[in-house]
């Protein structure tokens, strides 16, 4: 089959016209890959964030049907031919010391999705409702899940927060519909004219580049809760900023999460975060239920994703546009794939 392969110490991948499908184990499923979408993470890896000597597919944001099942695989739940998202992580190990992250989920330490056929565990793969095109339904399973659970679960949003989204790219410009689904007033933050237009269309009342937020966080704006996909220094001084302006009560619960990642060390005072109250929080990957929904949401037409198609031919296009930072929305990629 076709796929697009990690190389360590390549900035590409590579192009594999006859990368081998191994044997399925007894609980493994061979998926046809409908959608594979494109991520900032790729990025980070092809950029040298691990160092992982292992040579795989990448691509864990994916969706597809399946058409062989292993041994142990009850044929019932996991039907061939119907339409499934995949979750993407399971697992990792973290490093320690500044030493890298090593994964081992699919696309990222194991063979992904940027290839003609995926194989997955069958606890993996998510039912998709019929009305879900499949770019919305590859993309559901991690920039939809991710931006979810940082609205819904980190941030805990609802009615009458006031929320600052920070990055209006694949994951924000959801977790601004997320956060007016709860309730929220919604404000956004981005360097890109098109990504704070995007916002406004998409129903933030107001969006600010950085230096317009500068002088807004001066004046006296303030909000509830922040929202970071960004995660600089300059965003996450903003984002204090924002949040202590509005900490004149106690106790507050005001929230600084975080869910996006740099390579910069984020400095703050503990006299101002804990004199505030205001709360830090980390927010990654969610949980299959929190999938579902996201999934039920796109079908009822409440949340509505910003994605583009190219053929998987193109990922390496793909992935430059992410290094500068020239995508609104989302990409995914689409194999050419015999009937």
């Amino acid at each position: 089959m076709l796929a697009a392969v990690y190389q360590p110490g390549n900035q590409k991948l590579v192009f594999d016209k006859h990368y081998p499908i191994r044997e399925l184990a007894d609980h493994e499923v061979l998926l046809k890959v409908a959608a594979a979408g494109v991520c900032h993470t790729d990025v980070a890896l092809l950029s040298g964030f691990t160092l992982d000597i292992r040579k795989y597919i990448l691509g864990h944001e994916a969706c597809g049907t399946p058409v062989k099942l292993g041994s142990k695989v009850d044929s019932n739940v996991i039907q061939k031919g119907k339409f499934y998202s995949v979750l993407a992580l399971d697992s990792c190990t973290r490093g320690l010391d500044n030493q890298p992250v090593i994964f081992n989920s699919t696309g990222l330490g194991r063979d992904g999705a940027y290839a003609e056929y995926l194989i997955t565990t069958e606890d993996t793969l998510v039912p998709v409702p019929d009305n879900v095109p499949h770019e919305v339904a590859a993309i559901a399973s991690d920039a939809g899940i991710t931006a979810y659970k940082g609205v819904h679960h980190a941030a805990e949003v609802k009615p009458g927060d006031k929320v600052l989204i920070f990055g209006i790219g694949g994951l924000g410009h959801l977790a601004v519909q997320y956060a007016k689904h709860f309730g929220a007033t919604v404000y956004a933050c981005d360097f890109k004219p098109a990504a704070r237009e995007l916002a406004l269309r998409l129903g933030a009342t107001e969006a600010f580049d950085l230096i317009e937020l500068t002088d807004k966080t001066n004046a006296g704006f303030t909000v509830d809760t922040t929202i970071d996909f960004v995660a600089t220094n300059q965003t996450f001084n903003l984002a204090i900023a924002a949040l202590k302006g509005n900490a004149n009560h106690f106790p507050n619960s005001n929230r600084c999460v975080l869910i996006g990642a740099s390579s910069e060390n984020l400095v703050f005072n503990t006299f101002t975060t804990v004199g505030s109250g205001i709360q830090i929080i980390t927010s990654e990957y969610g949980q299959r239920s929190d999938l579902v929904a996201v999934l039920d949401l796109f079908a009822k037409g409440i949340i509505k994703a910003v994605v583009h198609s190219e053929p998987l031919e193109n990922v390496n296009k793909v992935i430059d546009e992410l290094r500068s930072f020239e995508i609104t929305g989302r990409k995914v990629v689409i194999p050419h794939q015999a009937a």
